[in-house]
């Protein structure tokens, strides 16, 4: 079994579109509700999905928001699905035959090797591992860098080998950096480099000086489309 984290504070009409596919492709959802202020929790509830409540707080944290919906996973098996990820139809299947215990599951790259800005967030690894590897580092404050600290760790670490998804098993809701940004006590230009310093530190640590061009880590590295 598989059990899909989404979370929400200030994205429900994303989670209105969304939520009834991650129903579809996952035995069961987990949606967060990082007191959001458009009732997200009422809502995914009475879709069916399981809702974790965490009331009186001002600003979205990432990090804490989906260790908190990863400790109600009984699965063998968790993913990370963002709220404006669409699961396509056959993504279960793709899931079924690609989840193991070695192995954590990412999405596409393009056909020019580059990642996907608003798919790099998924991901889909056993359970244990992510625990094992102290789950989301909750010093990561506000937007960034966060989903490649998870992947180093669960590579390095727990020896997990990245398989990818087809380019047609997941797609995204496209919206700028202004929602990004929304809820969060400080901006992204304040943030993203703080938390960018920290990955480099990591994976200085672990012997990589440059974990982006590095070819130990070219299969889980964030490449960007070219502009």
């Amino acid at each position: 079994m598989i059990t899909a984290v989404t979370t929400c504070m200030g994205r429900r009409e994303h989670l209105e579109t969304t939520l009834p596919l991650m129903l579809e492709a996952f035995d069961r959802v987990v949606v967060v509700d990082w007191s959001c202020p458009q009732g997200s929790g009422e809502y995914a509830a009475d879709m069916g999905a399981s809702v974790a409540y965490q009331h009186g707080e001002k600003y979205f944290d990432r990090c804490r928001a989906r260790n908190y919906g990863a400790r109600l996973v009984t699965s063998d098996y968790v993913a990370f699905v963002d709220a404006d990820t669409l699961c396509m139809p056959g993504l279960r299947r793709e899931l079924t035959s690609s989840v193991r215990s070695d192995r954590m599951v990412l999405a596409s790259r393009t056909a020019s090797d580059c990642d996907i800005p608003n798919l790099f967030g998924f991901l889909a690894c056993p359970i244990g591992a992510f625990w094992g590897v102290g789950g989301y580092d909750e010093s990561f404050i506000g937007w960034g860098h966060e989903d490649s600290h998870l992947r180093g760790k669960l590579f390095l670490e727990a020896r997990l080998s990245p398989v990818r998804l087809s380019p047609m098993a997941i797609g995204a809701i496209a919206h700028g950096n202004e929602l990004r940004g929304s809820n969060q006590e400080r901006s992204i230009h304040e943030t993203s480099p703080v938390n960018f310093k920290k990955l480099v530190d990591y994976f200085r640590s672990q012997g990589i000086d440059d974990w982006m061009k590095d070819p130990r880590t070219d299969v889980i590295a964030y490449k960007p489309l070219a502009i």
